[in-house]
């Protein structure tokens, strides 16, 4: 005979699945363990066994949730340090795009999505663990993109800008799919959508970042002159 437990998944599983929809409808400050163990159909006590308590909870269901999508939708592969950094811009462009938009991504589901949504908007504890495990590492290989598309003349300021350019143009895709997709009729988890997507954004952000580095150089160039000439 099938139990209920292993007809619907362990203990464990069944209290992560009611608190990825719990979390994500109600957001980690107003979301309670009653709630999520009367869904998942466990006692009270379980949530202390399994994750010592509600914030526990939400680090494994959080943590768990992006280390999975980044995991599936890597922005670098192996080998790919001695590509053009154009090429890597597109590998990078696209798979932060899946991680936002696949069906297999962050917002694969309205659990999820409203998980990760809420969590930008009213940041939980969690937040700094996720940036310093994920977000951190990921920004890092953006930055060294585009350090090299903007040349040796590029502040770090100057790359942090254009960083968040990039990224910004991404979670606009996003976080206005709604809008978006009333708009225009587009399904933005399609896979052909997002592919060209990417290749949009990736064309966009190389043009802005060609304009961006002939005016540095130029600057800098200006900067050069004029020191030569009170120079003599």
């Amino acid at each position: 005979m099938t139990t209920i437990q292993e007809k619907h998944g362990t203990t464990r599983e069944r209290i992560l699945e009611a608190a990825v929809e719990v979390f994500g409808r109600l957001g980690y400050a107003t979301a309670t363990v009653r709630e999520i163990c009367d869904q998942a159909g466990v006692n009270l006590a379980a949530v202390n066994y399994h994750f010592q308590g509600k914030e526990g909870l939400y680090r494994a269901v959080a943590c768990d949730l992006v280390a999975r999508t980044f995991s599936r939708f890597p922005v670098a592969v192996d080998g790919d340090a001695a590509d053009p950094p154009e090429k890597r811009l597109k590998t990078f462009v696209r798979a932060t795009l899946q991680r936002l938009l696949a069906p297999g991504g962050l917002s694969g589901d309205s659990g999820r999505g409203q998980l990760v949504a809420r969590e930008l908007a009213d940041p939980s504890p969690v937040l700094d663990q996720l940036v310093e495990d994920f977000i951190r590492p990921t920004a890092a290989v953006l930055g060294d993109i585009v350090t090299v598309l903007l040349g040796p003349a590029a502040s770090g300021r100057d790359i942090l800008k254009c960083q968040l350019s990039v990224i910004g143009q991404c979670f606009h895709y996003a976080m206005a799919r709604p809008v978006i997709t009333r708009l225009t009729g587009l399904s933005l988890t399609d896979a052909d959508l997002i592919d060209e997507l990417a290749d949009h954004v990736t064309r966009f952000s190389l043009a802005a970042m060609a304009g961006v580095r002939a005016g540095l150089e130029k600057h800098h160039t200006g900067h050069a002159g004029n020191a030569r000439t009170r120079e003599r």
